[in-house]
């Protein structure tokens, strides 16, 4: 009997292969020698190496709630040029300078300066400002945290508060941001019901037409939830946040500019008194709208017409073609009535559709940036057979945005002529095509007033026509 060994024979593992017997005339191959381990002055070293790199990072994390060295109420003339350093700092940098009794801000990229001092809860802001060229945005950072710069340049738009620009889209329009200027228009959330606690969002409206490179005068007050933003007295928007930002983390303000250098001065912050209710200057009036109709049988635009575009636009067969508008909107210069009916002929023999209106926009505004980026128009688009001929929506500026009322599917016949009757109450739309019903919207913050009162014949790429427009108060 055979004497057993010490050791017994495992089996091989289950899915695992039989080992090969080696081939003794085979060539040895060494195995794979293992990285030399550093020494205790190399891992200090790369240690060194790794905080100095994120030192930016650090320096935030752990840094406390920035200092209070201001007491409100507070106001400033920019006339000393020690009040630099000692009411303001800033952690994104930017070379911002008092000169010439104004602060200078040289195109910080968004990063804001910020007040050294606490907000109140109801609180004014007011001040004035300018930018080097028509081209510029003006910047506003309200109940934010007195640390953050912007994330801009790593292809993010996050804030610590609300963020207010005056001059997007060359002037055209304002902003205000919570927490993300990238997030959904606050309308959407409030329609779909996802508002949140910690939901950011956007609100966007027309903005007053002065040039940014001419001083204008800004007034921010918020009291509870109520935000509300006037420009050279006259509002341009009101927002009711129902979470709104306050306590530590959020009470900060900051000033900042975009690519463009901005001046300001004549800063006032404090807090707004009880029963205070500033009164903004009237409005222009409305135009009185009344009935139009338009039906191309001159040979060229008629003086009510206004192209933005007028290389990409002519009078042909009797009806206004567009071809390569890029939204640039043909706007009707007459104004319609907030509550309006709006029908027309459209059609195009190109197979990808494409046939777009805008309608309660300001009448000026186009598309003026670079093709790959979004446009924001200033009303309510109305598409037909958009995206190559695979949907149709109505939207409410942005034709990108989630909650806007889409209609998936091919909705153009390439030659077939279209007849379109747009119908608006209050926030209702309806759209009919050919008499029947096509698609309907509702927005719980209708767009209204003088600078969203025209209709813009609009496209992108295809050739349309348009024909036999009429407008007229409902």
């Amino acid at each position: 009997m055979a004497k057993a060994s010490g050791k017994t024979k495992q089996p091989p593992r289950e899915g695992s292969e039989p080992r090969e017997p080696r081939d003794p005339q085979a060539p040895v191959v060494p195995a794979p020698a293992s990285p030399a381990r550093l020494s205790r002055r190399g891992r200090w070293v790369l240690a060194a190496v790794l905080v100095l790199v994120n030192l930016p990072l650090l320096h935030r994390l752990l840094r406390g709630a920035p200092d209070v060295t201001v007491t409100l109420p507070y106001t400033n003339d920019f006339s000393r040029r020690d009040t630099l350093a000692q009411d303001f700092w800033s952690l994104g940098g930017g070379l911002w300078v008092v000169e010439e009794g104004q602060l200078y801000s040289p195109a910080v990229r968004g990063n804001p300066l910020w007040l050294q001092a606490r907000l109140p809860q109801d609180v004014v802001v007011e001040f004035d400002v300018r930018a080097a060229d028509a081209g510029g945005e003006a910047q506003l950072t309200l109940f934010g945290d007195g640390r953050d710069s912007s994330l801009r340049n790593t292809g993010q738009a996050q804030t610590s508060g609300y963020l207010l620009t005056q001059g997007v889209r060359g002037g055209a329009t304002a902003r205000l941001a919570k927490r993300d200027e990238l997030a959904w228009p606050l309308a959407d959330l409030q329609r779909r019901g996802t508002l949140r606690e910690d939901s950011a969002f956007l609100v966007e409206a027309s903005a007053p037409s002065v040039p940014m490179d001419r001083s204008s005068h800004w007034r921010v007050e918020r009291r509870g939830a109520r935000l509300r933003w006037f420009i050279d007295g006259e509002r341009v928007l009101e927002v009711e946040d129902p979470y709104p930002l306050q306590g530590r983390g959020h009470d900060r303000l900051g000033l900042s500019s975009r690519d463009t250098p901005l001046f300001f001065d004549n800063l006032s912050v404090r807090p707004l008194a009880a029963g205070e209710d500033f009164v903004a200057r009237p409005q222009a009036p409305l135009a009185p709208p009344a009935p139009f109709s338009d039906a191309f049988d001159a040979p060229a635009l008629g003086e009510a017409w206004r192209p933005t575009a007028p290389a990409a636009v002519q009078v042909s067969d009797g009806a206004l073609v567009v071809e390569n508008l890029h939204n640039r909107p043909v706007w009707l210069s007459r104004p319609l009535a907030q509550d309006a009916v709006i029908e027309l002929d459209a059609w195009t023999d190109d197979p990808r559709g494409d046939i777009k209106l805008e309608a309660w926009g300001d009448g000026r505004s186009a598309y003026a940036g670079d093709l790959t980026r979004q446009y924001t128009a200033t009303g309510y688009v109305f598409i037909f057979g958009g995206w190559k001929n695979s949907a149709s929506v109505i939207a409410r500026g942005n034709e990108h945005a989630a909650g806007n009322a889409v209609r998936e599917g091919a909705a153009v016949q390439p030659g077939k002529r279209y007849h379109f009757r747009i119908t608006r109450q209050g926030g209702r739309f309806t759209w009919e095509v050919d008499g029947k019903p096509f698609l309907s919207y509702e927005d719980a913050q209708p767009l209204y007033g003088p600078r969203n009162q025209y209709l813009g014949l609009s496209g992108w790429e295809t050739r349309v026509h348009f024909d036999n427009v009429s407008v007229r108060p409902l």
